[in-house]
């Protein structure tokens, strides 16, 4: 089931997101850029996030967060999708992104950008995302990370 996150969620998703980001991106990026970045354990993280306008959304799995997904409408992008990692592989950041595809187009979306850590660019290229640009990703705590930017057309 995917629903709307809730501040109860946040624990767990910052859970999701350090656990995600440790495992996966640690192969695209310097282990001391990770670990900066996750940092300590920091729910309040996802309170600053949806006070910037940020939608979340988590998929639930046997009663805990193994995915979620924050979407800014105003701003047209796909702010995450983070898979907790023994759930890698099993059809959840699918399933997260097509809800969110969903949502956009509930929301009159002509399409969604994105900045991609470079672990994630195949993923959203088989899914209609296509390479615009390269940049430098500021994380919110300060970290600057190479990403790619993406924009999938969504249909109508």
């Amino acid at each position: 089931m995917i629903r709307k996150a809730e501040k109860s969620d946040y624990e767990e998703m910052d859970l999701v997101f350090r656990e995600s980001a440790k495992a996966l991106c640690i192969r695209n990026y310097e282990t001391s850029q990770v670990l900066d970045w996750v940092g300590q354990p920091w729910a309040e993280r996802f309170i600053e996030s949806a006070n910037k306008g940020n939608d979340q959304f988590v998929k639930i799995s046997n009663g805990k967060v193994v995915c979620f997904a924050e979407l800014n409408i105003k701003n047209l992008k796909l702010n995450s999708i983070f898979v907790l990692p023994t759930y890698v592989g099993k059809g959840i950041g699918q399933e997260m992104l097509n809800f969110i595809f969903s949502e956009a187009q509930k929301a009159g979306l002509q399409y969604l950008d994105l900045d991609a850590s470079l672990n994630a660019v195949n993923f959203y290229m088989r899914n209609g995302f296509k390479k615009y640009g390269i940049s430098k990703f500021t994380t919110q705590n300060g970290v600057v990370l190479d990403s790619v930017q993406m924009r999938c057309v969504l249909g109508t």
